[in-house]
């Protein structure tokens, strides 16, 4: 196994998710009705079968790496696939992984359950319940038979053979997204009535691990394992997906002009990626090598001349944009470094980590201005005021610290979340605040008082990655449970969901066309727009009772009030027929 010496202090399940000898976090957890996959399935009394009850808890734990179709990529998957009962049974070309009837041999167990936090897998992430080891024993002493497939049943006989196939392989998980619309009873199918909620098998999802929103609110960055996929937000669809991005990303952001995108990922304890992309073609402009593992900050000087990365290789490097070339390196850091932000004159930039610390540093020599100290824990996130004259830092210990730049200790602590905080974004006209954590929820600060405006309605789970609009009316987040939600931060509203299965054919750096990619977009007055082949497969729920799929396909698919939700445009909610419809 690959020494992860720096990796052994990570305790924490923040964004990086690492590989190492033979198996990958897959760090998409799902929450809702999705993620009843983590629980024991099928009669305690039979025996656990793989395609029941192991082959759905691999699905979010290791797949996304450790399937058939990145076997090959070693620096990946290590030479194991676990997308299905052979490649289970097969093993690596090494060894065996799995010997039936013989758990204690059988070192997929022993790396499920080792005590070891530098081996035991997930790695660097809360193992498996105890009752998931004990499925996975039960099942390997068995004999591990395979059991019967599962199926994902097609709702429209016209969908091509080779598309249900497709589904049946790669998405076996619901996607649940409830609406604001509530059904009367009779209404359809619907005795009861209820809250309408969409449908899609489109999971389990990749985390949302990075968002960035373009100066003009038009363009929507969205970072998540391997691409990045750009949304046109006046359109309310995709416009190109970055494909061929080594791990997940971690951070993207947007040149002042627009003109540029910069994104950020890489391979644990191997190497970082930073690579600059034309807007809106895709055109790759730049790929710097340097940082020897993970990029997880990245941002521009305001000027647009200079580019800064921060990776867990305890460095921030400074990238000549004008030249194409390395401009300096900053090694004071002792820790992962996670976080980065210029001054508006960007004559300095300030860092911070793992080591507790934030730093001031001299933008063009490299050499440190200040260290401010006052964390106990590890330091997440920093943004600085528009105006230049106070800054915030947040981490695992949730409150919000407020500074001035020649102060020793902050002016000011703000609490409210109750969990660590992954990101805070300020609007361009620093009247407001967005905040995001690990408690699930997105929250809005005044950018100049520092008091809690709202809390956005709608997340629930762990949420990753922040991007408020210039003028603060427009506010996004994205998280654990791959959905990016857009809010109007005026008045709090939802504006509308997306979802973005991943971009599964893509070249190595290739930009796919917007007709390839699949989406969704949902708003809580109950449309839906897509890609073709998932509105198809999209089916609507209320009380518990699935409604006719053509009639509310009918009443429900509109890519115009999407758009216009999207827009922030007044749209009236779907409207149904009195009619009851029965089956």
């Amino acid at each position: 196994m690959m020494p992860t010496v720096a990796l052994r202090r990570f305790r924490y399940a923040i964004k990086c998710h690492p590989i190492g000898g033979g198996m990958m976090l897959l760090f998409a957890l799902l929450s809702g009705p999705a993620s009843g996959l983590g629980c024991v399935r099928g009669d305690e009394a039979s025996a656990p079968t793989y395609e029941r009850d192991i082959k759905p808890i691999l699905a979010k734990r290791c797949t996304v790496c450790h399937s058939s179709s990145k076997q090959d990529d070693l620096e990946i998957s290590g030479g194991l696939a676990l997308d299905s009962i052979e490649g289970v049974l097969a093993g690596t070309k090494r060894r065996k992984v799995v010997v039936p009837r013989s758990a204690n041999e059988s070192a997929l167990l022993r790396r499920l359950t080792d005590p070891d936090l530098d081996r035991r897998m997930p790695l660097e992430d809360k193992p498996l319940s105890a009752a998931q080891q004990a499925l996975f024993r039960r099942w390997i002493d068995a004999g591990a038979p395979r059991g019967r497939a599962l199926t994902v049943a097609s709702k429209n006989s016209s969908i091509e053979p080779a598309t249900k196939a497709r589904r049946r392989r790669m998405a076996l998980l619901d996607i649940v997204i409830p609406t604001d619309v509530k059904l009367a009873p009779k209404t359809w199918n619907a005795i009861k009535g209820g809250v309408l909620a969409v449908s899609a098998p489109i999971g389990p999802l990749p985390a949302v691990t990075a968002l960035a929103l373009r100066g003009d609110n038009r363009l929507l960055a969205v970072g998540t394992y391997g691409q990045v996929v750009l949304w046109d937000l006046g359109e309310g669809r995709p416009t190109a997906a970055l494909a061929g991005i080594p791990g997940p990303v971690h951070a993207v952001a947007f040149s002042r002009d627009g003109r540029r995108l910069a994104v950020g990922a890489g391979l644990p304890a191997r190497s970082g990626l930073v690579r600059v992309y034309s807007v809106p073609d895709g055109t790759e402009i730049h790929e710097f090598a340097g940082h020897g593992d993970v990029v997880f900050a990245l941002t521009f000087r305001p000027d647009g001349g200079q580019l800064a990365s921060a990776s867990f290789d305890q460095t921030v490097r400074f990238w000549d944009l004008g030249q194409g070339r390395p401009a300096g390196i900053f090694r004071g850091h002792s820790d992962f470094v996670y976080t980065l932000a210029y001054t508006p004159d960007g004559k300095s930039i300030f860092s911070a980590g793992k080591d507790r610390t934030i730093k001031r540093i001299n933008s063009h020599t490299q050499k440190e201005e200040r260290t401010y100290s006052s964390h106990d824990d590890d330091v997440l996130a920093v943004a600085i005021q528009p105006d230049g004259k106070r800054f915030v830092s947040a981490g695992i210990e949730p409150q919000l610290r407020w500074w001035t730049f020649d102060g020793d200790r902050p002016m000011a602590r703000r609490g409210g979340h109750s969990g660590p905080v992954q990101q805070l974004a300020f609007s361009s006209d620093g009247r407001r605040l967005l905040s995001v954590g690990g408690d699930g929820s997105v929250r809005l600060w005044n950018g100049q008082t520092g008091e809690p405006i709202r809390s956005l309605p709608g997340a629930g789970d762990w949420q990753y990655a922040a991007a408020i609009s210039d003028d603060g009316r427009l506010a996004t987040a994205g998280g654990w449970d791959g959905l990016v939600r857009i809010w109007d931060a005026d008045s709090g509203r939802l504006r509308a969901t997306l979802a973005q299965p991943p971009y599964r054919n893509a070249s190595q750096n290739a930009e796919s066309s917007p007709a390839a990619i699949e989406w969704l977009a949902t708003t809580p007055n109950g449309y839906l727009a897509g890609s073709p082949d998932l509105i198809r497969q999209v089916s609507w729920r209320a009380g518990g009772v699935a409604l006719p799929a053509e009639a509310a396909q009918r009443t429900c698919v509109s890519a115009e009030s999407v758009a216009r939700s999207l827009r922030g445009d007044p749209v009236s909610s779907v409207s149904f027929p009195p009619v009851q419809i029965r089956n």
